[in-house]
This record gives C-alpha cells, sequence and structure tokens, in this order.
C-alpha cells in the first residue's frame, strides 16, 4: 500500500512540475512587429519554441475589443510578410491567409532565429514564418492573444506603444 501511495505521490509531482514548467515558461514567441502608417493594422511575427503545435484562439484589441479582421500569414523566409490583409495587394502576392481557427503554428518556428538565417545569407524557401495580421477601426495600441498549447490556455498582450 505505502509503494502504490508513494508511486501516486511522484506521479501527481511530476505532472504538477511539469504543468508549473509549461505555464512559467510560454511557448508562444513575438519576433518582429509591423505597423501600419494608419496604425489600424498590425503584422506581428509569431512563433513557436514549445515541443507541440500551439493554436491561436482568439485576439482582441486594446480594452479587450472584437477587431475588424484577424489573418494569419504564412511566407517564407526570403519573401517576409505583408503589412496588410488585402490579399490581393501587390505586397501579399506571395503570402497565404488563413483564419486563426483553420490554422496552428508548428513547434520550431522562432522569428529571431528565421532573422539570424537571413543575416548569414543560409534562409531558404522551406523556412515558413508566421505573422498575425490585425485589423481595427481605431488606432491599436495593445493586441491579446489568447493560444492553446498541450492543452492548457495561455493569454499573451503584445503592447505596441
Amino acid at each position: 500500500m505505502k509503494k502504490i501511495l508513494l508511486v501516486a505521490f511522484i506521479l501527481v509531482l511530476l505532472i504538477g512540475g511539469f504543468f508549473i514548467y509549461i505555464k512559467v515558461t510560454p511557448p508562444l514567441v513575438i519576433g518582429t512587429i509591423f505597423k501600419g502608417q494608419d496604425h489600424h493594422t498590425v503584422a506581428i511575427a509569431i512563433g513557436n519554441k514549445g515541443i507541440g503545435d500551439l493554436e491561436v484562439t482568439s485576439v482582441k484589441v486594446n480594452n479587450h475589443a472584437d477587431p475588424n479582421e484577424i489573418k494569419i500569414q504564412v511566407s517564407n523566409a526570403l519573401v517576409g510578410f505583408a503589412g496588410t490583409i488585402d490579399e490581393n495587394s501587390v505586397a501579399a502576392s506571395h503570402i497565404q491567409y488563413f483564419n486563426i481557427e483553420d490554422i496552428s503554428i508548428p513547434k520550431g518556428t522562432i522569428p529571431e532565429e528565421l532573422l539570424k538565417k537571413l543575416d548569414e545569407g543560409s534562409a531558404i524557401e522551406k523556412d515558413t514564418i508566421y505573422g498575425l495580421t490585425v485589423n481595427h477601426h481605431e488606432d491599436i495600441h495593445n493586441v491579446h492573444i489568447k493560444y492553446r498549447y498541450l492543452g492548457i490556455l495561455f493569454n499573451e498582450t503584445v503592447v505596441l506603444d
């Protein structure tokens, strides 16, 4: 009986420790931030330093208002991002746009590492980058990102001012 209790106690400690570690070191990585000239559109390079995929579940702006439009841009490091959600623009011709519920951010997509590859000249077309693009009818001062990782919900706030 003591062995069962000891094993159960150790198992609870391991699971609790893993949960605390995940909460203390969230996987979402924020990279370069592009603001439109009118301050109504923002493109934020995002990545995932975790061990599994993460899914953006909701995005709010300023005082938790719903933005007019939210998209995730998927491009390669050589092309970069567009500072717009207009999928018909010339700048967006080599970029794919997805609704947040239609795509997850895979592990190992850290924006800083891709920037280093670009600086070194070792970036290739297979280096996929992800950008969260938000459009709102007012100036955007901060973006609140909710996402799910390993079944755990996280909140991240990106302050733009």
